[in-house]
């Protein structure tokens, strides 16, 4: 932990998940700062001479407005893309909520991303704190979005933070010698196998996977709706909602617990009762020999 001088964090690298910032919000944050409430620090990635502001951009913003010139940080090593990536998930962990529209605005900036756009619906929904269907169904608007638009531009940034645009209109074809592009060559299209049709069994574990995955989020949401309409400071929601959070976790490990012993009473169970046919089989057995 140290202080930064707020001039020397830099907030203009594209590190901000969300839409917008909540002026409200900074207001209520400078006023609970001047009455002597301690807030969590920020967080900055520094790339060996530039500090980039990964979370805490109402409190920076909070602490510019009551003219403080320096700000409790945490100091990660990483590039500006590090920051930005940490950032997307950030408020998942802590702060103040994100909305739909932030959170669509992640979604999309990851899947345009040329490399986050590979990860897997699973592996963004987790490191956003949304479920596989809502990166689902962000990805089919953006593809419907995107149909019919052939001067389309793709942006993008590279590890070292050099945006770049990528005409997608121009993808599949080639310039000639002249410098003008033409349609590549056609290649015959191959056949691809069908993909192999999901029989019962596998149909009910997904729709189980979805309703599992649809009630934990529901849990969450719930979770904030009641911290949120807590009449408290934002200080004391953020730790009431970090305490649920880890009441939470050890419920559903106290629930694993369960399960497992459960499991083991049935086994155990089920070999008392072989062994109690074994032992009436051998005593029908003794008793038709004569031998009591």
């Amino acid at each position: 932990m140290k202080k930064i001088n707020l001039l020397a964090i830099r907030i203009d690298g594209g590190t901000q998940a969300r839409v917008a910032l909540d002026q409200a919000v900074v207001t209520e944050y400078a006023e609970h700062m001047k009455d002597g409430d301690k807030f969590p620090p920020i967080i900055v990635f520094n790339d060996g001479s530039e500090y980039w502001l990964a979370d805490g951009f109402h409190r920076y913003f909070a602490t510019k407005a009551n003219g403080m010139v320096s700000i409790e940080a945490e100091v990660k090593e990483g590039t500006q893309r590090d920051a930005t990536l940490y950032s997307f998930g950030a408020n998942g962990r802590r702060g103040l909520n994100i909305n739909f529209e932030d959170k669509r605005n992640i979604i999309k900036r990851m899947l345009e991303d040329q490399e986050w756009g590979q990860w897997t619906n699973a592996q963004i929904a987790k490191h956003v704190g949304v479920s596989k269907m809502t990166v689902g169904r962000v990805k089919q608007q953006l593809e419907e979005e995107g149909k019919g638009n052939d001067g389309e531009t793709k942006k993008y940034i590279d590890r070292h933070g050099n945006e770049s645009e990528i005409k997608t209109s121009n993808l599949g074809k080639k310039k000639t010698k002249e410098g003008k592009t033409k349609a590549t060559k056609e290649k015959p299209a191959k056949t691809i196998p069908e993909a192999p049709q999901l029989d019962q069994d596998d149909r009910i574990q997904e729709l189980r996977s979805t309703i599992d995955e649809l009630a934990t989020e529901n849990t969450l949401l719930k979770d904030k709706i009641a911290v949120g309409q807590w009449d408290a400071t934002e200080i004391e929601k953020i730790d009431a909602e970090e305490l649920i959070a880890d009441l939470r976790k050890q419920i559903n490990v106290l629930e694993l617990d369960n399960k497992a012993l459960r499991d083991s009473r049935d086994i155990f169970q089920n070999k008392n009762a072989e062994l109690l046919k074994t032992v009436k089989s051998l005593q029908s057995k003794l008793k038709k020999a004569g031998i009591e």
